[in-house]
């Protein structure tokens, strides 16, 4: 899927703030890439397979809390790989010795309009704000002719939530006639006690004659989508993908919760150098 960057513009309201420190370990990853890239190019004429992309990307996507509606977002885009790292939008990976078809890699992942403002709906007046995340961690993928395994367990390093995730997702591209290409993609996360606690819990001093305090449990949520992709040209290419979360019981039972499922829509353009 598309993934954002921290510095995008929103466009409407309903989101939490980016900290400072998302800012500054994106900042790092980048300077990484730069470093890695020019490492990498010291010894050769050729760029040995590094490959840049930069682009532009819409995000629209319902947000669990109540009162709160559809979160839209302009997204600027990044991707660098070369033999060394990956990087693309909020998720930079340290490439580890894959093993035949089965890759690994160290995770660094930037969480993007996670949490929410207790302004953010009237439902939410007097809540704690919750902020955004870090997330730090392991990932691998196995590539076969069926489909793409993968796998990543992400910890939070921001010290907000303390929480973990575990992911496990399976996807497929077919070639269609022309330059278009589909890819049905399916992802099962489950997020342990305090990553639910600390986004869809309520807090005793939070709790109101019409809002329980509630303790989150740990839960998962199984997204399905379609990416769409179109090669405009050979460095130039348009990608839709369309999407749907349903979410856990731990979630869903919370008192600031309304929604069951969460449908998400980007459109981008990216141009590889």
């Amino acid at each position: 899927m598309l993934s954002p960057l921290p510095t995008c513009r929103k466009v409407s309201m309903n989101t939490s703030t980016s900290s400072g420190f998302a800012q500054s370990l994106l900042s790092l990853l980048l300077v990484i890439a730069f470093t890695a890239q020019a490492a990498e190019n010291e010894g050769t004429d050729e760029h040995d397979g590094s490959r840049w992309g930069l682009g532009l990307g819409i995000s629209s996507k319902k947000k669990p809390y109540a009162g709160v509606g559809t979160d839209t977002r302009v997204i600027p885009l990044v991707s660098f790989e070369n033999r060394y790292v990956r990087l693309f939008g909020n998720q930079f990976d340290v490439k580890l010795a894959s093993q035949g078809a089965i890759d690994f890699s160290l995770r660094t992942q930037v969480s993007i309009g996670g949490g929410y403002k207790g302004s953010d709906s009237s439902q939410l007046n007097g809540m704690a704000d919750r902020k955004g995340t870090i997330f730090v961690g392991a990932a691998s993928t196995w590539h076969n002719d069926i489909a793409d395994i993968s796998a990543a367990w992400l910890q939070d390093a921001s010290g907000h939530s303390e929480g973990s995730e575990f992911k496990l997702g399976a996807q497929h591209s077919f070639r269609l006639p022309g330059r278009f290409e589909v890819t049905p993609h399916l992802e099962y996360v489950h997020f342990d006690s305090r990553y639910v606690d600390y986004y869809y819990g309520v807090r005793a001093n939070e709790a109101t004659t019409t809002r329980r305090a509630y303790t989150g449990k740990g839960t998962s949520e199984v997204q399905a989508g379609v990416r769409f992709g179109y090669m405009l040209t050979r460095h130039q290419r348009f990608l839709l993908d369309v999407s749907e979360a349903r979410l856990g019981s731990g979630i869903t039972d919370s008192p600031i919760v309304n929604r069951k499922s969460l449908p998400e829509l980007r459109f981008g353009y990216l141009y590889a150098f």
